[in-house]
């Protein structure tokens, strides 16, 4: 979505948190840190920009915001999958399914984070980075069971290839329908994991 795109319609006061945190990821991954107001994203949720401070103390609080809920998120997916599924593919695929998903809906957290790490205190660019490392390393144990024929770097490699092209999902206009896209996505991303070289 660019910055052209009309405002958004008023949500309910529920869901007004998480629709201030998707629409400002939409703005920190279009412009610059600075080059966004809290006006602007307030605009395009649909509230006054003052009544953005209600739900956020500062726009750099609602930034780390952006970076550290969807994280959570999918951590917090890829570990009750894991939990609940006991078949390491099948858990594999339902944690592309979500994150696809996910990528479809917002923009993935680590577009933001790059663009704007060095507008994150210290403390907080850490533990975004820890929760990234705890993320791919869900991935990396299901693919160590499923690629016993991969070391450790090359699962590495292909994990964060992965989570490359699933999020680099927003940064282009195919033109196809979200679930085309999204079935695409999925089927190259299992492809990618599980599929060894010379057998396609």
């Amino acid at each position: 979505m660019t910055s052209s795109s009309p405002p958004r319609a008023t949500t309910p006061r529920g869901s007004r948190r998480q629709e201030l945190i998707k629409v400002a990821g939409e703005l920190f991954h279009e412009r610059a840190f600075d080059a966004v107001t809290t006006e602007m994203i307030g605009a395009r949720a649909g509230v006054s920009g003052p009544a953005l401070y209600r739900h956020f103390p500062s726009k750099q609080a609602l930034l780390i915001a952006v970076l550290e809920e969807p994280l959570n998120d999918l951590l917090a997916n890829a570990r009750k999958t894991v939990t609940e599924e006991r078949d390491p593919r099948q858990a594999l695929e339902a944690m592309i399914d979500y994150h696809v998903t996910r990528s479809l809906q917002n923009v993935p957290s680590t577009l933001v984070f790059l663009k704007n790490e060095h507008n994150v205190p210290e403390e907080e660019r850490h533990r975004m980075r820890r929760l990234m490392r705890l993320y791919a390393e869900e991935w990396s144990a299901l693919v160590e069971r499923l690629r016993p024929d991969l070391s450790d770097a090359q699962n590495r490699v292909l994990t964060h290839a992965v989570f490359s092209m699933i999020n680099s999902i927003p940064q282009f206009n195919s033109g196809l329908a979200p679930d085309s896209v999204a079935t695409t996505i999925r089927t190259a991303a299992i492809n990618a994991l599980l599929v060894p070289p010379g057998t396609v």
